[in-house]
This record gives structure tokens, sequence and C-alpha cells, in this order.
């Protein structure tokens, strides 16, 4: 398994390579810029050379050439080879100590041209056609030009361009040395802060939850993750907090029917009994169990609901059949509490959604709104999916505090003093708004003017909500 590399070493790498080839790029460039600066002062010292030697020759009278070697004619520059001709072939003058081109027939006239001098050195030759200067007394110039060929060794030349390359290598690795120490030291600093930053992390456990990491420090590339570390912390905070007053709330609950199933147990076995009585006491045992189970399997679908646990499916469902299918279920409460239902839902509306869990949403509104108005008032049931509304469960009252509308849809909160307990353990309007969440829902509560409370089912205008 190859080892990863730490941050530090791919910035450091990144910037060190994004340089070396800067400077790479530079140096080339500027040795090649050099170079051809070079070569052109060489080719323009070779043609003053070239006419220096065409120089030495002029026309005189009668067209005859003339070939000066006093003192004032222009010395031939040393380690030059020459070679001088007329223009019909004629040789005039040429370099005697000087080594010449291997082979000067790819040479060109007016265009500087490496090739091999003999020995087997590397050199320069051009070639030039140049007007001879006139003697004094030709006054009807002949119109005939002198063919000048010059080669020069490029020793000088290679082992200065040689050098230039050297000291630019030279000087780019001295750049890049100084680059990486710099580079170096501020990744080293800037990393720092993040490895203290993972330190920090590192040392926030279960027991400290509450801890926020400091952004004042950090540089600005990472104070949105710190702003989202913190945010995280808050939610699992939040989130363990929730699940310890959960278990409390869990103990505390199933304590009083378990306690009271222990006394009715004791009680029986505290003495003989008939057996009317026994079954008078396992009734009572019954019922509590019954009980005990009803709250274990609403805090079975709430887990599932809020874990995403339950399994999806959609159809066609009839909310009014739904609606009256499930308040069927309630008449015993609805007839001992003396309470008035009515099912305003038009027939035939309609919506497609997961008709189980829409099931224990209705079943659970209507159970809270039958259990908790006032005795003697009514309850009523309305829909319009049209415009988002899927359902709304009104009851007489009474209202909730305005502060307490959302609160009553966490787990195990019962307002007593506004709505006495009944059978129900506080978990029915979490699993509703556990099963919307699910269901892709919402669901809130409302005091309205007319002194009444209504639960309202929504869901979002684009939705798959229709009417049939």
């Amino acid at each position: 398994m190859s080892r990863r590399w730490s941050l530090r070493r791919r910035l450091m790498g990144s910037v060190l390579a994004v340089v070396a080839l800067a400077l790479g790029t530079l140096a080339a460039l500027l040795h090649l810029s050099l170079r051809e600066t070079l070569r052109e002062r060489f080719d323009e010292d070779l043609a003053e050379e070239a006419r220096a030697v065409a120089a030495r020759v002029e026309e005189g009278p009668g067209g005859r050439w003339e070939l000066e070697n006093g003192a004032e004619t222009p010395a031939v520059p040393e380690g030059l080879w020459y070679r001088l001709r007329s223009d019909d072939g004629a040789e005039l003058d040429h370099s005697t100590d000087s080594p010449g081109p291997v082979d000067a027939g790819g040479l060109r006239p007016g265009v500087a041209t490496f090739l091999t001098l003999e020995g087997g050195a590397r050199g320069r030759g051009l070639w030039l056609r140049l007007a001879p200067r006139l003697d004094e007394a030709v006054t009807h110039p002949s119109g005939r030009r002198l063919e000048v060929l010059v080669a020069r060794p490029t020793r000088a030349l290679d082992e200065t361009l040689a050098a230039l390359g050297v000291e630019l290598a030279g000087a780019t690795g001295l750049v890049s040395l100084a680059a990486a120490l710099l580079v170096g030291l501020v990744v080293t600093r800037s990393v720092r802060r993040v490895e203290a930053l993972g330190r920090e992390v590192d040392r926030i456990d279960a027991s400290g939850l509450d801890r926020r990491l400091s952004t004042q420090a950090l540089p600005v590339e990472l104070e949105p993750a710190a702003s989202k570390v913190n945010q995280l912390l808050g939610r699992l905070e939040a989130s363990f907090e929730r699940e310890r007053h959960f278990s409390a709330d869990v103990a505390h609950e199933l304590r009083t029917p378990l306690s009271g199933l222990r006394a009715v147990t004791e009680l029986g076995l505290s003495r003989e009994r008939t057996a009317p009585e026994y079954r008078k006491a396992l009734a009572e045992a019954q019922s509590i169990a019954v009980e005990m189970q009803a709250m274990v399997e609403s805090l079975l679908a709430l887990a599932s609901a809020e874990t995403g646990a339950l399994a999806a499916s959609e159809e066609t469902v009839d909310l009014r059949d739904l609606v009256d299918s499930s308040a069927a279920l309630l008449r015993e409460v609805t007839a001992r509490r003396g309470l008035r239902f009515t099912n305003h839902i038009a027939p035939g509306t309609r919506v497609r959604s997961d008709p189980q869990a829409l099931r224990l949403v209705i079943q659970n509104l209507l159970a809270n709104a039958m259990t908790y108005t006032e005795r003697g008032g009514w309850v009523t049931t309305r829909s319009e999916p049209g415009r988002g509304l899927w359902l709304a469960v009104a009851d007489s009252g009474p209202q909730l505090p305005a502060t307490e509308l959302e609160r009553i849809f966490q787990r195990f909160v019962r307002l007593d003093p506004a709505r006495p307990v009944g059978a129900h353990h506080g978990i029915g309007l979490a699993l509703v708004r556990a099963l919307c969440g699910h269901l892709g829902l919402s669901v809130s509560a409302e005091n309205r003017e007319d002194g009444s409370l209504a639960f309202s089912v929504r869901a979002p205008l684009e939705g798959p909500a229709h009417r049939a």
C-alpha cells in the first residue's frame, strides 16, 4: 500500500513544481534569445570581415582586377578563411593559413550557414556578392561583381553559449532552492493552524460536545469548514441531549404501569382468592400490559419514522374513507365524552401517498382531538389538496398557549393544565410529525379566532396531491 502524501507535501510539491517549471521555461527562453542575439552578432561580424576581404580588390581601367597588399589595405582578420573570386569564376585571392570548409556547396548568397571545417571543427560560413572598389581612372564601370566566401570556427561562440547555459541552470537551481525554503516556511506556518484545528477536534468527545472551535485565528479558507464542524457539534449535542431525555422519559413512563402491574400481582398473590377475584386481577394486569404495548409500539413506529426505516409505498388513497374508518375506531371515546364528529371532506378526494403511514397520522390526530377536547364538544375534518391542505383536524378547544403550539410535537410532552391526561403517553403528536416528514408533508397547530384548536397537514403545492 503506497503511503499517502500529507497536505504539507502536496502543497510544497505543487508550488515547487510550478516555480521550477516557470523558472526553467524562463531560463530556456532567455538562453534561446541570447543565442540568437550572439549568432546575429557573429554573422554581422562575419559579413564585415567579408567586406574587408572584398575591399582588397578594385576594378581598374579596362575592367582588370587589381589586388592591393599595401599598408593602407584592410588586413584580413586572424583565423578567417576566405576565397575571393570574380563573378566569371576567376580566383583572385584566398587564405592559406586557416582551415576551410569541407564542403561549401550548401552556402547560399547572403545567408550564414553552419558547416564543418577541415579537421572536424564546427564553423559558420557566408557567401556574399559585392560590388568592387573602383579606381579613380575608371569612368565607365563594367558592373561585374566579386564573390566572397568566408568561414570562421564557432568554438568561442559555442563555449560562450555553453557557459551561459550552465550559469542559467545554476541560477535556476539556486532560485528554486530559495523558493523551496521560502515555500516550506510559508506552508509549514499555514498547515500548523490546520494541525492545531485537527488536535482541537480530536480532543472533543461525547462528554464535550458543548465545546466549539475557535474561528478567530483561522485563515479565511478554513472558516467555513470550522463553522460547519461547530454546527455539526451543535446538532450532535442537541441529539445526545434528546436521547438522554428520551431515555429518562421512557423510564419514567414505563415506571408507572410497571408499578401498577407489580401492585396488582403482589395483591393477587398476597393470599388465596376466589376465581372471580383472580380474573379481575388478571384483567387489570392485561389492561396495564395493553397500555404498555401500545406505548412500545408507538415508540417503535416513531423510531422507524425518524430513522427512515419505514417501508416506502405509494398509491392513490381516498381521504374521506380513510378518515371515516379511523374515526370508527374511536366511537367509544366519542360516545363516552359526548362529542360530535363531522367529516367535511368531499367524497372522491384522493391523494398519492403511503396508505399505512397516512392512516397512522389521521388516527393519532383524531385520537388526540377526541381525547383532549372538552366534553360535549365537537371535532371536524376537512381537506383541500388543490391548495396543499391534505387534512385539517379541528376541535372545540380548549386552546393551547401560543408558546406551546410547537413544543407539543416533542416526545412525552403533555400540557396537563390545558388538557387532562387520558390514556395517551405524549408520543402521538411526535409520531405524527415524524411520519409527515417521512411522507414529505408538514404538520402544524394553530389557535383559531372562534376558540378552536386545529392541526393542519400540508404538502408543497407542486407535490403529488390531486382531486379525483
